[in-house]
């Protein structure tokens, strides 16, 4: 997945390349036609994709994240004997109480922050349309963009002006804004937190296979 998430703009790369020779074949002697065309196309090639790219990747990422949460929730559950059905909260958010409840540190997992921002970006782009006056999490995914969590703390040091995640206004109010290389950088966060959310499970119930 976070090789597809990578090489997907590519497709941009292509299709600029591929319209700037259509120009050149459609209006031969005809500058103010080629110009029209491109206007309506570059929005497309320069904002439109990007956007449909990089959302459509965070989207992924996270509904698969989840997937997979609900996927150890299940095994844990034939192994660790609580009481199940006092977990509260649904989907996701159920099987990381679940596993707190089974003893599981899960907070202080590495990147345990990040992907809890992730999804609420996600969220928020899903539910809001990216409109953080649209959202109930606006006062958090502010504090989110503006303190930079959604990165790791090496890359806050390194990379203080980052972008990846962005606030602009709009008629209707504030909007969230991603780029590909933050859903790539989620891809990349949401797998590692996995991986170390299992050796924690491990370590705490030594009888799951």
């Amino acid at each position: 997945m976070a090789d597809f998430i990578w090489k997907s703009p590519r497709l941009i790369e292509h299709e600029t390349k591929l319209e700037q020779k259509k120009l050149r074949v459609y209006f031969p002697g005809r500058p103010d036609m080629a110009e029209f065309r491109w206007r309506l196309e570059s929005r497309k090639l320069t904002s439109v994709f990007p956007y449909l790219i990089a959302v459509g990747n965070l989207f992924t990422v996270i509904s698969s994240f989840e997937v997979y949460l609900l996927l150890l929730h299940e095994l844990v559950k034939e192994h660790v004997a609580i009481k199940d059905n006092l977990t509260h909260g649904q989907g996701a958010t159920r099987s990381i109480n679940y596993f707190k409840e089974t003893g599981v540190a899960v907070s202080s997992i590495a990147l345990y922050e990040q992907v809890q921002a992730a999804t609420r970006i996600r969220n928020c782009l899903v539910h809001a349309a990216g409109l953080l006056p649209n959202s109930r999490d606006e006062k958090e995914l502010r504090r989110i963009q503006t303190k930079r969590i959604y990165l790791d703390r090496e890359l806050r040091k390194k990379s203080p002006e980052d972008e990846r995640v962005a606030i602009f206004g709009t008629p209707l109010g504030d909007k969230l804004q991603i780029t590909n290389s933050y859903s790539h950088l989620a891809c990349a966060y949401a797998r590692d937190f996995f991986i170390n959310l299992c050796k924690a499970i491990a370590e705490k119930h030594t009888t799951i296979p």
